[in-house]
């Protein structure tokens, strides 16, 4: 919750570090910094008060975070076994896994000496 208000938090001082379309024709309302501020305030104190007034909405909003913490936590844990054991996808699923006969290779030893060495040619 804290991290999309500072997320808030930096957009709108982004945008409001933009400069107005001169084009547009209409003067925009002067609003200094100290209203903003005050503004911002009484904004933050009245979503501090939200569960106060609509319980029922907070519980439900919990309940869909806790899920979405558990399958983050899930995917995560799921791509790091992926990234480091990469041999163990392939050996769970026998559908995955190749034929011995398309384990044997139909490279010669010819075929598998490199044609060119570097600076020094043959090492």
């Amino acid at each position: 919750m804290f991290f999309l208000m500072r997320v808030a938090f930096w957009l709108s001082v982004v945008v409001w570090m933009i400069p107005a379309d001169p084009q547009s024709g209409a003067d925009a309302p002067r609003v200094t910094m100290v209203q903003a501020f005050m503004a911002a305030r009484a904004t933050i104190a009245d979503l501090s008060g939200f569960c106060g007034r609509n319980p029922d909405v907070c519980v439900t909003g919990h309940a869909a975070a806790q899920i979405f913490s558990n399958k983050a936590e899930t995917g995560v844990r799921m791509l790091y076994q992926y990234l480091n054991e990469p041999g163990t996808a392939a050996e769970e699923s026998p559908a995955a896994a190749p034929a011995d006969s398309a384990l044997q290779g139909t490279l010669t030893p010819a075929d598998m000496v490199p044609a060119w060495r570097g600076k020094g040619g043959a090492a």
